[in-house]
């Protein structure tokens, strides 16, 4: 009779815990283009994060969330001063996948959401026009639970 002995395996399983906060639409940035996109704005391990969610017709994207606090920073130079920029700017803060189409998509969302606006030299040129801390603020504020008093 032969018997063997099975060591025991752990298995350490990491929790990411989302709290969504807003599904949206953005038109896309050439006029010309077909369809919308969709996005999330969310809480990731209580940090503010979005992400691309849909596109209603062709093109790849990365759906992953993206830190608020990321494109912050990528966007620094701009936030001071009515300076344009390409969508390209916002390349680095996804991690995964490399669609060319990733920072521009993120930037029409960013748009759908006040805080970057169309240059006028060109629709593909975009400038910062909102305020991080204001727009965290409102999204960031717990809502009112819904009651009825006096009905019932």
């Amino acid at each position: 009779m032969t018997s063997s002995k099975k060591k025991a395996e752990t298995t350490t399983v990491e929790t990411t815990v989302v709290i969504m906060l807003k599904s949206a639409t953005a038109p896309k940035l050439n006029r010309h283009a077909d369809g919308e996109l969709s996005y999330d704005i969310a809480l990731v391990d209580e940090k503010l994060c979005i992400r691309v969610s849909a596109n209603s017709s062709g093109g790849f994207f990365s759906n992953e969330f993206i830190l608020l606090d990321d494109i912050e920073t990528c966007l620094a130079a701009t936030l001071t001063a009515k300076v344009d920029f390409k969508s390209a700017m916002l390349k680095s803060v996804f991690t995964q996948g490399n669609s060319s189409n990733n920072a521009g998509f993120l930037c029409a969302c960013l748009r759908a959401e006040g805080l970057l606006a169309a240059s006028e030299k060109s629709i593909f040129l975009h400038q910062f026009v909102g305020d991080f801390a204001v727009w965290r603020n409102t999204l960031t504020k717990p809502k009112e639970p819904k009651t009825n008093k006096g009905k019932k």
